[in-house]
């Protein structure tokens, strides 16, 4: 999920200190709770021994932030042709629908941005398109985001949508007349991220918008249903992976990313009101891709920091050697309100889970110390295109 942007507030080093300082009491009453859901449908191996526990990260400078003083919300990459392509979410009722950014490195990101959806499709309406997610199916690349239903007034209810294009940067052309995910029961649908498992089946999952209405105590939830192969339409019924219950979640679970690796299936979310310090990120461990999904800390995995507070919107890249974790902090150096920039931070997985490598040691541009082979990677490299023999290139425009 996402929120506008912009403006520049007070320096406030003490503000920051107190949210770490509440962040880090929270964690030390919350229980465990495990969060089962029902196995309608085989999804791939099952982890085991099952579940973990991990330690929350307590690094002071986790990452880096590679887009300094840029609006970048929900940052996502992928790879193709030889190009690292990020996207993010609209930065403004006025931006592109869906900003696009290169970069050679993973670290410098050229910009402006251009837009890689243009053309909404007719339900949606402008100003609300946020979370997108890319992969190339079957000869082209999938882009599902979310917008606004033209007809919900002012309640502006966020539903998910999809598009196709031959170039990785676009434009994507929307598809269908109707979105793709619409759950009105549960006030909307956001938040969406595709996943291939280790058998190759597409999966997507997405967050219900409950806590749309702020004065509701109703509490969102993370699902996963099956894609179809060219990743246009659902196939059987919406599992529930989590829904929000623990004290530090504050009624959200949202921005879902599985990833399966080191023999396990991964989910990482964000929990909280993403304009909060208290905004951070969770991981839990999964049996299979329709769960059960359980908790691996007490409270927050990834929190508030020295470097930025309420860390969040986090999305998982597997460059073939490594992995990164790219995320937005709501506020920078130490100031309440800041733009919202992409940061990335190196992780290693390992059984136990994931764990941060500290930026600027030598194991942060270092391959993964563990072997290649079945279970120490992903089943798929995630977000990864199909290289050069099959990827659209980069138009000369943007990579300059």
């Amino acid at each position: 999920m996402r929120g506008d942007g912009g403006g520049t507030g007070t320096g406030c080093l003490l503000w920051v200190r107190a949210a770490l300082g509440a962040v880090a009491a929270l964690a030390g009453v919350f229980g465990w709770a495990g969060r089962a859901a029902p196995a309608t449908a085989t999804a791939g191996p099952a982890s085991a021994p099952f579940p973990v526990t991990m330690s929350p990260v307590s690094l002071p400078d986790p990452g880096v932030v590679v887009t300094p003083g840029q609006d970048v919300p929900d940052p996502y990459v992928i790879e193709a042709n030889g190009v690292y392509v990020m996207f993010a979410s609209q930065d403004g009722f006025f931006g592109p629908n869906v900003p696009v950014r290169v970069s050679s490195d993973l670290v410098d990101w050229t910009g402006p941005p251009i837009d890689a959806l243009p053309t909404l499709p007719r339900w949606a309406e402008p100003g609300f398109t946020w979370s997108p997610d890319v992969l190339r199916v079957q000869g082209r690349y999938v882009l599902w985001f979310n917008a606004a239903l033209a007809a919900s007034g002012p309640t502006a209810t966020k539903c998910i949508g999809v598009a196709t294009s031959r170039s990785v940067v676009g434009p994507y052309h929307p598809v269908g007349s109707a979105p793709l995910v619409c759950q009105l029961d549960h006030l909307g649908s956001i938040d969406p991220r595709a996943f291939v498992d280790p058998s190759g089946q597409l999966w997507l999952l997405w967050k219900s918008d409950d806590n749309a209405d702020l004065q509701a105590q109703t509490h969102s939830t993370i699902w996963v249903q099956r894609l179809s192969p060219d990743g246009l339409q659902l196939i059987g019924q919406p599992v529930a992976l989590m829904t929000a219950d623990l004290p530090w979640e504050g009624r959200i679970v949202e921005s879902p990313d599985m990833v399966y690796a080191a023999g396990h299936y991964w989910l990482f979310f964000s929990g909280n009101w993403f304009n909060e310090p208290y905004y951070a990120m969770g991981v839990a461990e999964c049996q299979s891709v329709i769960g059960p999904c359980d908790p691996t800390t007490l409270g927050p995995w990834f929190a508030s920091n020295a470097q930025g507070a309420g860390p969040g919107e986090e999305s998982l890249f597997f460059d073939g050697s490594r992995w990164w974790m790219f995320y937005a902090p709501f506020a920078v150096d130490y100031q309440s309100f800041t733009p919202r920039p992409a940061a990335v931070a190196r992780l290693v997985f390992g059984p136990d889970g994931p764990s941060v490598v500290p930026p600027g040691t030598p194991a942060w541009s270092a391959p993964d110390p563990r072997p290649a082979g079945p279970g120490s990677g992903p089943a798929r490299p995630r977000h990864r295109g199909c290289g050069p023999r099959c990827a659209a290139p980069v138009p000369a425009h943007v990579r300059s």
